[in-house]
């Protein structure tokens, strides 16, 4: 017995549906004759007949009552297939996996997210968090479609397409006497308990840098890895600390302040993290639109202040 194309078994159905060579033919858009011997093949491949003709009525043997249900199935399949590719080339369904930073997360995610979701409902989105170099091997490894991290090492497997810079700045209590002063350089960190990130952090690293530019001798104090460690800590009266101002508008706490710091003005740079040798999905392109987008609001600083705290207390 030989096996049916897709267009047979939609001939066969059209006709067990109509009971009609003459309706059959008009839907499938073909003549009479040519349908005619269409199922005069389809016969001739199964080795049975599966219609009874007379000169008034066309009705479906046993066999072809035996085969409908599977020809409706494989139809059926065949369409869902399609339709379904349709949706993911469309960007329409699918999963996007994205590794990043919290502080990021906090910052750029739920903005891109609110205006993905209503143009793309059928997309589930999957977050994964972490520090340091883990956020850029969880790309490398496939297991994220993309990071928005800092940049990678561009000589290894990954890209970088730079969203933003991320400013460090001095923070501390509202009560604190550095808090009056309007712009501090590194220098106010003599001398004081320094809360920090723990070493594997790339913000860790930028502050030493700074202190070690300025020849700044602090007491570091605790090696946190979440920032709202660190800003429970300061709150705390446990010290002051260099965070960046995505990191404080994680922190969101009332009672601390964040001043600039300059001599040197450092900052870290975010941005989206790709592998070279895969390309996003349809949707996952779409969404990174939104992350870019969400990037020139936090550039442009015209966010409320519960979501990034850009405008410093007197």
């Amino acid at each position: 017995m030989s096996r049916l194309t897709l267009s047979q078994l939609s001939a066969f159905m059209k006709l067990a549906e109509t009971s009609s060579f003459k309706d059959a033919a008009t839907q499938l858009g073909v003549s009479q004759p040519a349908l005619s011997r269409t199922i005069q093949h389809i016969e001739t491949r199964v080795g049975v007949r599966l219609f009874d003709r007379d000169t008034r009525t066309v009705t479906l043997t046993p066999a072809g009552e035996r085969l409908r249900p599977s020809a409706a199935r494989l139809l059926e399949d065949y369409e869902t297939v399609f339709r379904e590719l349709r949706e993911f080339v469309e960007g329409r369904e699918g999963i996007i996996r994205i590794a990043t930073l919290p502080s990021v997360a906090s910052a750029v995610l739920p903005g891109a997210i609110q205006r993905f979701q209503p143009k793309f409902p059928g997309v589930r989105i999957e977050i994964w968090e972490d520090v340091g170099e883990q956020v850029h091997n969880v790309v490398r490894e496939g297991t994220a479609d993309f990071a928005i991290a800092p940049p990678p090492d561009l000589a290894g497997d990954l890209r970088y397409q730079e969203l933003l810079k991320d400013s460090i700045v001095l923070a501390c209590r509202q009560d604190d006497p550095l808090a009056a002063i309007a712009e501090h350089n590194w220098s106010s960190f003599e001398g004081c308990r320094l809360v920090t990130m723990s070493p594997e952090t790339g913000l860790r690293k930028m502050v030493e840098s700074g202190l070690a530019q300025s020849g700044v001798v602090v007491e570091r104090m605790f090696n946190c890895s979440a920032a709202t460690t660190v800003g429970a800590l300061v709150n705390a009266g446990q010290g002051i600390t260099a965070l960046t101002r995505l990191t404080m508008a994680q922190i969101a706490s009332p009672s601390l302040v964040w001043r600039p710091l300059v001599d040197p003005a450092l900052a870290r740079s975010i941005g989206v993290v790709r592998h070279k040798a895969r390309s996003l999905s349809p949707a996952a392109q779409a969404f990174t639109r939104e992350v870019e987008q969400q990037a020139r609001v936090l550039r442009m600083g015209d966010l409320a202040p519960s979501a990034l705290d850009l405008v410093q207390s007197a």
